[in-house]
């Protein structure tokens, strides 16, 4: 992972998250500061030697012969710091040494500003004392500061395991495990963290996050709508209700929350796309037309792909004149930056309103001619040219050009399912029957099962 410290806020919530944990590893240092004015004060050097037997599984027991050089310390550092460092540091570093001496020298590192050393010192420390709860402590804030998330995430959980109470590590914790797709870990680690600080924003939205990452989306619902009564500018609140919207099919939601984003001027060119399909979905086809040509003409931000989609679902839905319109816009906006497969497929939607309807004027032949020959291998094109000349009477061709499409894989079904029709318009609803159930063998669609009932009901009758 990159420096977070050095990485653009991208939202308030990821700002506020930062903000937090440099005023928690700030309130340390500050007080770090403080106690170097402390050492005169008695009760201070008490408390600083103390007895440590409270914690005595977590922290390095002290023995006389440690305490007396504490005390030592503490006295000299009230005349000649520099001197006082050094000891401390001399005997930091004999052997079997205590690792209390360690976590004071880390603190005078931080306090310092010199985080490698202070990271050195921490280390040593719990390699002396590896259940040594504060330098582990220490050592996630530090990692964290310095970017390293997966050295921050274990010395973290070694904390919380060693009995650590703190708000501030268990929302970092709650971020950390949700970088590294760790969801329930995450939300555990939220929920903790808002035990002892119920209004933080940045943890309500870890904790939205996390639960929406596991696909709960009933619970993430509320938990935005939670946030977006308290901060209804925040347009990835928004966003990300959509999403659980959308996991739960509720895609006229998904629709107003796209539709305030519009509004905010801060909705995607993709998720414009997605509010055009919606609003086919239910037929309101003149507002989904607005939307596409919103996203196309957003063309820096959006595939070119998302529009095209987006004009072949119009065609398969059978609107054709705002199929034509998303077209017109998308060579208007495009044009010749279209790369050659794009290009090809621009032409066949349109070749496909061209066609629809059955009604296919003589004008389209060559058109298809040529996508033929570019592309041999797309089945559209030539199940299309060949219902031009099963319509025109040119059964023998159009038999050997859905025969073509029939051998591709991928249009196989749609290859029967058109011969079928063709051969009903003939009378051959023997043939008709065959071809339709084999499209029914290889795709089995409702649209086609409902025909095929039809012909056969015909033949039937015919025969009789």
């Amino acid at each position: 992972m990159a420096n977070l410290m050095l990485r653009p806020f991208k939202t308030l919530p990821q700002a506020l998250l930062i903000f937090t944990v440099v005023c928690a590893l700030t309130t340390r240092s500050e007080a770090q500061r403080q106690q170097t004015d402390f050492w005169s004060d008695p009760d201070f050097v008490e408390r600083f030697i103390g007895t440590y037997s409270p914690r005595i599984t977590v922290e390095p027991r002290l023995s006389p012969t440690d305490k007396t050089f504490l005390e030592e310390f503490s006295t000299l550092m009230q005349t000649n710091r520099q001197e006082a460092r050094a000891s401390l540091a001399s005997k930091a570093a004999e052997e079997g040494s205590n690792a209390t001496f360690h976590m004071i020298l880390g603190n005078f590192a931080y306090q310092e500003r010199n985080l490698p050393e202070a990271v050195r010192h921490y280390q040593a420390a719990t390699r002396k004392h590896k259940d040594f709860l504060r330098a582990h402590e220490n050592l996630g804030f530090l990692y964290f500061q310095l970017g390293n998330e997966a050295k921050a995430r274990e010395h973290f959980t070694t904390a919380v395991k060693l009995g650590a109470v703190d708000k501030n590590i268990f929302g970092i914790l709650g971020y950390l495990f949700f970088e590294n797709e760790q969801f329930i870990a995450s939300e555990t680690s939220y929920r903790s963290a808002l035990i002892y600080e119920v209004q933080n924003e940045a943890w309500e939205f870890g904790l939205a996050k996390s639960i929406l990452f596991q696909r709960k989306y009933k619970d993430a619902t509320w938990l935005f709508e939670t946030l977006i009564e308290k901060n209804p500018q925040e347009t990835e609140y928004w966003e990300l209700q959509a999403e659980a919207y959308l996991g739960l099919g509720e895609k006229l939601h998904v629709a107003s929350n796209y539709e305030v984003l519009r509004r905010m001027g801060s909705i995607s060119a993709e998720n414009l796309i997605t509010l055009g399909d919606i609003y086919v979905e239910n037929g309101f086809i003149e507002a989904a037309l607005g939307v596409y040509k919103e996203a196309i003409l957003a063309r820096g931000r959006l595939n070119v792909e998302k529009p095209i989609e987006a004009a072949a679902d119009l065609i398969d839905a059978g609107f054709y004149d705002a199929a034509a319109e998303v077209l017109t816009e998308i060579n208007r906006s495009y044009g010749n930056s279209l790369d050659s497969k794009m290009a090809f497929v621009v032409r066949k939607l349109n070749a496909k309103i061209q066609a629809a309807g059955n009604n296919m004027s003589k004008s389209i032949v060559p058109l298809l001619e040529s996508m033929v020959v570019e592309n041999p291998l797309d089945g559209d094109v030539l199940i299309m040219l060949a219902d031009y000349y099963a319509q025109g009477g040119n059964f023998e061709k159009a038999e050997f050009l859905y025969e073509r499409a029939q051998n591709l894989r991928d249009f196989e079904a749609k290859a029967y399912y058109h011969h079928g029709k063709a051969l009903v318009a003939v009378e051959q609803y023997r043939e008709a029957v065959r071809a339709l159930e084999r499209a029914q063998d290889v795709q089995p669609l409702d649209h086609v099962e409902d025909y095929l009932v039809g012909v056969r009901n015909v033949y039937r009758a015919v025969r009789n």
